[in-house]
């Protein structure tokens, strides 16, 4: 289990700096339209377009690294009166829960491509294609569901990975 989350650390690690390339790309954008408007009253051709399509880049390559560092939000105020043990389970519980909804959408984004690259969608102003943002979708939920089934495991078998997450 240890070399799994290790290489799934690794492999998400990666991803993630395509995430964060993606924020600084939108950031350039952004910052080059305004200068651009304030100083020589032009903007930046599809300037709303790059910013949306690095969004969903950046948005779905960092949720499984969110996930391994356990950055995403949780409402515990229940959870935390219960012993270490039982936590453990409930939070194991809610780690499939969420696998099995991640599954559904990864399946989802799947057809998605397949719809996409059928129907030759791309964006209005720049024409680039939306298939290529579709696949990296798929795997950011991929990848994040990897992390809760490792997560949901790593809980019930109360590793001490689960066990530090608890105090």
């Amino acid at each position: 289990m240890k070399k799994f989350r290790n290489a799934l650390t690794k492999i998400c690690g990666g991803v993630s700096y395509v995430s964060m390339f993606a924020l600084l790309f939108a950031m350039a954008v952004t910052v080059i339209d305004i200068i651009l408007k304030l100083t020589i009253s032009k903007r930046v051709l599809g300037n709303i377009e790059l910013v949306e399509l690095s969004m969903v880049v950046m948005m779905f390559l960092c949720f499984s690294k969110t996930q391994l560092e356990n950055g995403h939000v949780r409402v515990d105020l229940f959870i935390n009166k219960f012993p270490p043990k039982v936590r453990c389970i409930v939070n194991g519980c809610i780690q499939c829960i969420v696998a099995l909804f991640s599954i559904f959408m990864l399946l989802q984004s799947f057809k998605q491509i397949g719809i996409v690259s059928k129907a030759g969608t791309s964006s209005q102003v720049l024409h680039i294609p939306y298939p290529p943002f579709y696949v990296l979708l798929s795997i950011g939920f991929a990848l994040f569901t990897l992390t809760l089934v490792l997560s949901a495991i790593e809980y019930f078998a109360e590793t001490p990975h689960a066990q530090r997450i608890e105090q």
